[in-house]
């Protein structure tokens, strides 16, 4: 007959201190969120035109300097569109990691900040760049969620603890 073990949590796990909790105001996001949407979303495709442009002058080069019996079958759109999506993270990343804007921001008047109102550190830029990326998975809807959400964060604010505020 095999003993069990019990473990009794209280023996083994400390007492959680929640008095400062209780006494800490929460964060609050400023009241203007709502109207930040359509320069938040204006924003979004002045960085996607930004980047398509790039992405068409390598295309174009690329097509052209290729050999003469050159076609875009489904195996080299693939190959474009992977290189694509590594541009705009690689955009994004850096600006976020660099700035906490992007020039469609800048344009906008928008910057990212963490609730202590400071700008991105590095692993809060990292948290951002996956927010998007888990974001653009599930056909944007991480983006659209700012639409129905009560704060109006997309998942990459959520992720990274951030949000968008006018400069």
């Amino acid at each position: 007959m095999k003993r069990r073990t019990i473990i009794s949590i209280r023996e083994l796990q400390a007492e959680l201190d929640f008095e400062e909790a209780e006494h800490s105001p929460p964060f609050a996001l400023p009241e203007y969120q709502r109207q930040l949407l359509a320069s938040r979303i204006a924003a979004g495709f002045i960085d996607l035109a930004i980047t398509a442009a790039i992405f068409s002058i390598f295309a174009v080069t690329t097509y052209l300097e290729g050999p003469e019996n050159f076609t875009l079958d489904r195996r080299v759109l693939g190959v474009y569109g992977v290189c694509y999506f590594a541009l705009v993270t690689v955009y994004f990343f850096l600006f976020m990691l660099t700035a906490s804007q992007t020039p469609g921001m800048k344009f906008r008047g928008l910057i990212v900040s963490t609730t202590e109102d400071a700008p991105l550190d590095p692993k809060q830029a990292c948290l951002r760049g996956f927010g998007y990326l888990i974001s653009i998975l599930p056909l944007l809807l991480g983006f659209i969620w700012m639409l129905i959400d009560p704060e109006h964060l997309t998942w990459a604010d959520k992720v990274s603890g951030t949000y968008i505020k006018k400069i």
